[in-house]
C-alpha cells in the first residue's frame, strides 16, 4: 500500500513537472517565475524518486538516519524556497520597470532561519543525527510558513488576474504545511505520513492546474512599498527573538543561536541594500527633475511645480526668459562656449530671484521662473533684475494670476510665452501679457504651423504655389532698367497677401528659410531666362538670410542653378551687412566660394551693421546697396547726405557699384545722382510686381526711354 502511494506521489510530482516545462516554454512575461517553479518540482521529483526507491527496497519510512531523512528534508526545503522565489518574482513582475530576476531571496531565507531559530527556543530538539533530522524538518516547516505568508500577501495584494491563482496555491501550501507540522509533532505515524504525501500530491495537482490556465495580461501597478521593509523587519525580529531565547536557554539553545545570528545577518544585509536602493531611487528622482547642464529644475519638474501652485490657488507669477541671438554664439564660438554661457546665466539668474522662487531651464536657451505671491509689479521688477544680472541680451515675458480668472499652470506658461515673443519683437526686454500680445502670439503660432505645412519636408507639392515672386526694377543714373530684385510674397489662404516682414522671422525660427530661398531663386532664374530670351539685358538679384549664408545647402543650390542653364554673370547674391558680421570668418569663406562660381556679390542694407572697413576691403563684393534709412533722410539732413556721399566715394574707390534703395520721389533721386549713386531702386520707379506685370512695365519703360533719346 505504501509503495503504491509513493509511486502515485512520484507520478503526480513528475506530471506537474512536465506541465510546468510545457508552460515555461510557452510563457513570455512570467517565464522567470515559472523557471523557479520548475526548479522546485525538479527537487520534489528527485526527493520522491529517492523515497520510492528506499521504501521499495524494504527500509522503514520513518527512519531518522541520514540515508533518507536528510536528503528528503534538504530537497523539500530547497523546493519550498524555490517556490517562494517564484512567487516573489511573480509579484515583482506586476511592475515591468523592475528587472524580472530581482527578487527578495535574502529576505525569504532570513525569515526561514528566524522561524527555525524561534522553534528551537520553544521546542526541545534531540542531539546527534536525530537532532540534525529534526532541524531539517523545522527548516522545511519554516520554509513552508514563509512560502505560505508570501502567497497570502500575493492573494491580497496582487491584481485580480493573479489573485485567484495565488489563493488556490496558498490553500494547497497550507495543507502541506499542516501535514508537515503534524509529522514533526506526532512523529512518523502511518496516517501522518499518508497525509503528508497527500499534501504533496495536492500541491503537485495545484501547480499542474495552474500551468494549464491560459496566460492573462497583468496590468502595470506599483508594487507594495511596505512588503520588503516589513519582511526584512520580520526576519530581523525573529532572529533577535531566537538569539535572546538562546541566551536564556544557552545549554540547549545552540541551534537557535546559529539560526538567529544568520537571520539577523541576512535581514541586516537586506535592510542595508534597501536603504541603498532608496537612496538610488531618490537620486534618480532628483536627476529626472534636474537639468544636467545647469543643475536647475528641468521642464518636467517645472511643470510639476507649476501644477502644484495652480492647485493651491494662491497668487503667483510666471516669467519666461529667452536669450537673444544665442544661436549666433553657438555658430561663432561652438557649443562648448554656449554651454558655459548657459551655466553662467543660470547662476546669475538664481542670484537675482527672491527667496522661494523656482527657476528652471526648459530647454535650449529658455529659462522659466515661478514667483509665489508676486503681482504684476513685483514680477516686472524681478524680470528687470534678471536682465541686469545676466548682462546679455534677453527677452522676458511675464504672466500672473492676479485679477484674472482661474488659470491652469500650462495656460499661464503659454501666456508668458506670448508675452516673451512680444518683448522680443518690440525690443523692450520685458513685456507683460495682455490680450493683444496673446492674439499676436496665437497669430504667430498659426503662421508657424502654416509655414511648416507649406515648406516643411512633408509639404504637399501644390503648397509651394502659395509663394509668389515679385520683382522691383533697378534703374541706372541714365534712366535705363538694368536689373531686378526678386522679392517674395505669401498668398496666405486666409490672411491674403503677406509681405516678407510678416513671416520671415517665423520662417527663420522654423529653419525653413533655405527652402523658401531655393523656391524663389529657381522661379526667378526661370523668369530671367525668358526676359533675356526676349531681348531684355537684365541681371537678377536675390537675397540670402543671415542663417542661409552659412547653410551647407547654399553652394549646392547655386551649382544647381548653373547646371540648369543659368549664367552666373547675370546673377547677384545679396547678403546683409548684419549677416556678414554674425560669423565673419565663415561668411568670408562662403562669399569667396560664391564669387568663385561666377556670381556677383552685393552688400545689402549697408550702414545698418557694424562691419569694419578692413573687413569690407577683403570682401569680394561687386555691389553695395545703401539702406533706405539713409536715402529717405538724405534730402532733409545734410549730415546724412554727407554720409551717403562718403559711402559712395568709398565704394567707388573699392571698385563697387552703388545702388540706393527706398527712392520714392524725384528730388531724392536727383540728389542721389549728384552724390554719385550708380543705380536706384524704389517706389518712384515701381513697386514690387509679379513677373507679367513687370514685363509690361519694362516694355513701356524702354519705349519711353527710346523716345526721350
Amino acid at each position: 500500500m505504501l509503495s503504491v502511494l509513493i509511486v502515485l506521489r512520484t507520478l503526480a510530482v513528475a506530471g506537474a513537472l512536465a506541465l510546468l516545462v510545457r508552460r515555461m516554454r510557452r510563457e513570455v512575461v512570467h517565464r522567470q517565475a515559472w523557471r523557479h517553479y520548475l526548479t522546485a518540482f525538479v527537487l520534489l521529483t528527485a526527493a520522491s524518486a529517492l523515497e520510492s526507491a528506499v521504501v521499495l527496497s524494504g527500509a522503514a519510512v520513518g527512519t531518522s538516519g541520514l540515508l533518507l531523512a536528510v536528503p528528503l528534508r534538504l530537497a523539500s526545503t530547497l523546493a519550498s524556497l524555490s517556490l517562494y522565489r517564484g512567487v516573489a518574482t511573480w509579484f515583482r513582475l506586476r511592475e515591468k520597470t523592475l528587472p524580472a530576476g530581482r527578487v527578495d531571496w535574502l529576505v525569504g531565507v532570513s525569515c526561514v532561519l528566524g522561524v527555525a531559530g524561534v522553534a528551537n527556543v520553544v521546542l526541545d530538539v534531540p542531539e546527534g543525527v536525530s537532532g540534525l533530522a529534526a532541524q531539517l524538518r523545522w527548516l522545511h516547516v519554516s520554509s513552508l510558513a514563509v512560502l505560505l505568508t508570501a502567497l497570502v500577501v500575493a492573494a491580497f495584494r496582487m491584481p485580480a488576474p493573479v489573485r485567484g491563482r495565488a489563493r488556490g496555491i496558498a490553500a494547497t501550501v497550507l495543507v502541506v504545511a499542516v501535514t508537515q507540522i503534524l509529522y514533526v509533532v506526532l512523529g512518523p505515524r502511518t496516517e501522518v505520513v499518508l497525509a503528508a504525501w497527500a499534501g504533496w500530491v495536492l500541491l503537485a495537482v495545484g501547480f499542474g492546474w495552474l500551468s494549464l490556465l491560459p496566460p492573462r495580461p497583468v496590468p502595470r501597478e506599483h508594487p507594495s512599498t511596505y512588503a520588503v521593509p516589513v519582511a526584512s523587519s520580520a526576519g530581523l525580529l525573529l532572529g533577535l527573538a531566537a538569539v535572546v531565547g538562546a541566551g536564556l536557554r544557552l545549554a540547549e539553545g545552540h541551534w537557535a543561536l546559529v539560526f538567529g545570528v544568520a537571520a539577523i545577518a541576512g535581514s541586516s544585509a537586506r535592510m542595508v541594500r534597501l536603504v541603498r536602493d532608496l537612496a538610488d531611487h531618490d537620486r534618480a528622482r532628483r536627476q529626472a527633475g534636474t537639468d544636467d547642464l545647469t543643475g536647475l529644475a528641468n521642464r518636467r519638474e517645472f511643470l510639476r511645480r507649476l501644477g502644484l501652485h495652480s492647485q493651491a490657488g494662491d497668487p503667483f507669477a510666471v516669467l519666461l526668459l529667452d536669450l537673444d541671438r544665442f544661436k549666433e554664439v553657438n555658430d561663432q564660438h561652438g557649443h562648448a562656449v554656449g554651454d558655459d554661457l548657459l551655466a553662467a546665466t543660470a547662476v546669475r539668474l538664481e542670484g537675482a530671484l527672491p527667496p522661494g522662487a523656482v527657476l528652471a531651464r526648459l530647454g535650449g536657451d529658455e529659462f522659466a521662473a515661478i514667483l509665489p505671491g508676486a503681482g504684476t509689479g513685483d514680477a516686472v521688477g524681478t524680470a528687470r533684475a534678471m536682465l541686469t544680472a545676466i548682462e546679455v541680451g534677453a527677452s522676458i515675458g511675464v504672466a500672473d494670476t492676479c485679477g484674472t480668472e482661474a488659470l491652469t499652470g500650462t495656460e499661464l506658461l503659454r501666456r508668458a510665452d506670448a508675452a516673451m515673443y512680444a518683448a522680443k519683437a518690440g525690443g523692450q526686454g520685458v513685456a507683460v501679457h495682455d490680450d493683444a500680445a496673446d492674439r499676436a502670439w496665437r497669430r504667430r503660432l498659426a503662421l508657424s504651423d502654416d509655414l511648416h505645412l507649406a515648406l516643411g519636408p512633408d509639404a504637399a507639392p501644390e503648397a509651394a504655389g502659395q509663394f509668389a515672386v515679385h520683382y522691383q526694377p533697378q534703374v541706372s543714373a541714365a534712366g535705363t532698367c538694368v536689373g531686378v530684385e526678386a522679392l517674395v510674397r505669401w498668398q496666405h489662404p486666409r490672411l491674403g497677401v503677406l509681405a516678407p516682414g510678416a513671416f520671415l522671422d517665423v520662417l527663420e525660427e522654423r529653419r525653413l528659410m533655405p527652402a523658401l530661398t531655393a523656391l524663389v531663386a529657381r522661379r526667378a532664374v526661370a523668369d530671367l531666362a525668358r526676359w533675356r530670351a526676349a531681348g531684355h539685358d537684365l541681371r537678377l538679384s536675390f537675397n540670402l538670410s543671415s542663417t542661409h549664408l552659412c547653410d551647407p545647402g547654399l553652394l549646392p543650390l547655386l551649382d544647381e542653378l548653373v547646371a540648369g542653364g543659368a549664367d552666373p554673370a547675370h546673377l547677384v547674391v545679396e547678403v546683409t551687412e548684419t549677416s556678414l558680421m554674425n560669423d565673419p570668418d565663415r561668411a568670408l569663406v562662403t562669399c569667396q566660394d560664391i564669387t568663385a562660381r561666377g556670381f556677383s556679390l552685393s552688400i545689402d542694407d549697408f550702414g545698418t551693421g557694424y562691419s569694419s572697413l578692413a573687413y569690407l576691403a577683403n570682401l569680394p563684393a561687386d555691389e553695395l546697396k545703401i539702406d533706405r534709412t539713409f536715402t529717405s533722410r538724405a534730402l532733409a539732413d545734410a549730415r546724412i547726405a554727407a554720409i551717403v556721399a562718403g559711402t559712395v566715394e568709398l565704394a567707388h574707390h573699392l571698385g563697387l557699384r552703388v545702388v540706393a534703395e527706398g527712392v520714392e520721389d524725384t528730388a531724392t533721386l536727383d540728389l542721389l545722382r549728384e552724390l554719385g549713386c550708380d543705380e536706384s531702386q524704389g517706389y518712384l520707379h515701381s513697386r514690387p510686381v509679379p513677373a507679367a506685370e513687370f514685363l509690361s512695365w519694362l516694355q513701356a519703360r524702354q519705349g519711353v526711354t527710346a523716345a526721350v533719346r
